[in-house]
């Protein structure tokens, strides 16, 4: 059993099936794990980085944002940028004057930065994860049995098996706790870090 591309994929769930008649359904399984792993694995693999340059201070978010870490003004000097509900900023801001921003929020697929400035900002976000149909990525690299145990899942469940979709339900949401506690321990390596002074 080799689990090296998106037709490897396919190629087990028909011999742990065993059967052949469904191989229509198998990207709508996929899809479907897909969907509820990018939900569920808010995780150190899912993070990356780009720049982004507002226009009037709004800017496009990536297509596959799931989630802002940070933000970050490349004006000189650089600085974090403090996220702000959009209320508040309607309600602080009601206006759009000129300025070196402190802050940001993001309304629909769009970031805001207050006071209005144009620089590039750079940004570490949670990306959603791209589909294996495309190219492998971390999850199936990683972690083959998170996939054919969640398509199993949906698979079953499809079939309404309820008896056994919840036997790969489990086995698929062991494998996530087992993702998120690996995670959980690399996050706890790093010291915490007071900014200021210390009296």
């Amino acid at each position: 059993m080799s689990f090296s591309s998106y037709s490897d994929l396919q190629n087990n769930l028909t011999s742990w099936l065993a059967r052949s008649d469904l191989t229509t359904y198998y990207p709508d399984w996929i899809t479907l794990f897909e969907a509820n792993a990018a939900r569920e694995l808010r995780v150190r693999p899912t993070e990356t980085t780009t720049t982004i340059t507002p226009s009037s201070g709004t800017a496009s978010l990536p297509s596959d944002f799931l989630g802002m870490r940070y933000v970050i003004w490349t004006g000189s000097p650089n600085r974090t940028l403090e996220y702000v509900h959009p209320k508040w900023e309607f309600f602080n801001y009601p206006t759009t004057p000129a300025g070196n921003p402190n802050i940001y929020t993001i309304v629909g697929g769009n970031l805001m930065v207050r006071p209005v400035d144009d620089t590039a900002l750079s940004i570490a976000y949670r990306a959603k994860t791209a589909a294996l149909s495309g190219a492998l990525n971390w999850l199936y690299t990683n972690h083959p049995d998170a996939y054919l145990f969640g398509v199993l899942a949906e698979a079953y469940t499809f079939q309404r098996e309820w008896d056994m979709a919840a036997n790969w339900k489990g086995r698929r949401d062991q494998v996530f706790q087992s993702i998120k506690g690996m995670d959980f321990h690399y996050r706890d390596l790093g010291a915490m870090k007071v900014l200021g002074p210390t009296p």
